[in-house]
């Protein structure tokens, strides 16, 4: 199975929406978001199309959609180089433990040369696993890890400006 990512315009931005409702259900017993009264979560989403630092993906394999990842180009507002950062990553389950996520995310890295950030929250100790197995094999060992104690979150950081080849 092979994976492509799609940049979401803003005529497609309903389906972002969409799976939103799933990531933010997945996410919920890390964050501990409840539904709305309509019974959904409440999302705002319209900075991504008015924001030229948010990059929404919809991940794909074959002619199905799979997930979604953001990529955030940090303080671009205020920096030329701006640092990019896998903001929200979802592969739906059914994908999952297949290999997919890490082909997303290694097409994600592939996109920009840059300095990178990866960051996960100290109690999803399954993302935790997951990104930092893609980075160490992405980077083959050249990143760095941090525990921001003031996030309560893991940051791996890593350049891919000097890799010869994707």
């Amino acid at each position: 199975m092979g994976i492509t990512l799609k940049a979401v315009d803003i005529e497609n931005k309903d389906v972002l929406y969409n799976l939103y409702q799933y990531y933010q259900y997945d996410f919920s017993p890390y964050s501990e978001e409840d539904l709305g009264l309509e019974g959904r979560f409440e999302i705002d989403l319209e900075h991504y199309w008015e924001d030229p630092r948010w990059n929404p993906f919809l991940i794909w394999s074959e002619k199905r959609i799979i997930g979604f990842l953001i990529i955030l180009f940090e303080n671009f507002d205020t920096d030329p180089d701006p640092t990019h950062v896998i903001y929200d990553f979802l592969i739906l389950s059914k994908y999952r433990r297949r290999g997919l996520g890490k082909l997303a995310a290694v097409q994600a890295f592939n996109l920009y040369r840059a300095n990178w950030k990866v960051v996960q929250m100290k109690t999803n100790v399954p993302s935790i696993h997951f990104w930092r197995d893609v980075v160490n094999h992405y980077t083959a060992g050249q990143y760095t890890e941090v525990f921001r104690e003031d996030l309560n979150k893991y940051v791996q950081s890593f350049t891919n400006r000097n890799f010869d080849s994707y």
